[in-house]
């Protein structure tokens, strides 16, 4: 694992503990403890208690040093942050917006400048096709469901040879023009 790879891992790992014991900490801490050390692979964890500021000690021949540690959060560029909220807020209101105007629209008839969707049978009130009229239309049915049926039957009687047999052309005949069948 790269020191890089660890580092975050440690990170990972031990800085939200870190975090919420300094929590804890700041209520109950002692004069003087601004900084907590947490052992890690490869040295301390080091959390400024005030700040909130982390970094990774460790010991380089006989003297320790303290690089900081990485924050993602800070190196986030401050205009592009600040413009994401902007278009948050943005759209937050054109969803009120929407919602007003859906509260507020009218249930009735749509206004007489708007074309209807679709115009139903004239006295408002659709009927019912009577027996006779369902008895022609069944019968329509009836008769091109038999015609399609002998059609299939037709089709799927076996033919003869002579009945398509196309006799060869003769052998000094000439070819046919281009096109034709």
């Amino acid at each position: 694992m790269s020191p890089k790879a660890s580092r975050a891992a440690v990170l990972g790992l031990f800085i939200l503990p870190a975090l919420a014991v300094a929590g804890a900490a700041e209520t109950s801490a002692p004069e003087g403890g601004r900084f907590m050390m947490s052992p890690v692979e490869g040295g301390l964890l080091r959390l400024d208690t005030q700040t909130g500021a982390v970094a990774m000690c460790a010991k380089s021949g006989s003297d320790w040093t303290c690089k900081p540690v990485d924050d993602e959060t800070a190196s986030a560029p401050s205009d592009k942050v600040s413009h994401l909220e902007s278009e948050n807020r943005d759209l937050k209101d054109r969803i009120r917006e929407l919602e007003e105007l859906l509260e507020t629209r009218p249930v009735g008839p749509p206004p007489h400048d708007v074309p209807p969707l679709a115009e139903g049978p004239p006295g408002g009130v659709s009927q019912l096709p009577t027996e006779e009229e369902v008895d022609q239309a069944l019968d329509y049915m009836s008769r091109v469901y038999k015609k399609i049926r002998d059609h299939i039957k037709d089709l799927d009687k076996p033919q003869s040879k002579d009945d398509h047999a196309v006799p060869p052309p003769p052998a000094d005949a000439p070819p046919p023009p281009k096109g034709a069948l």
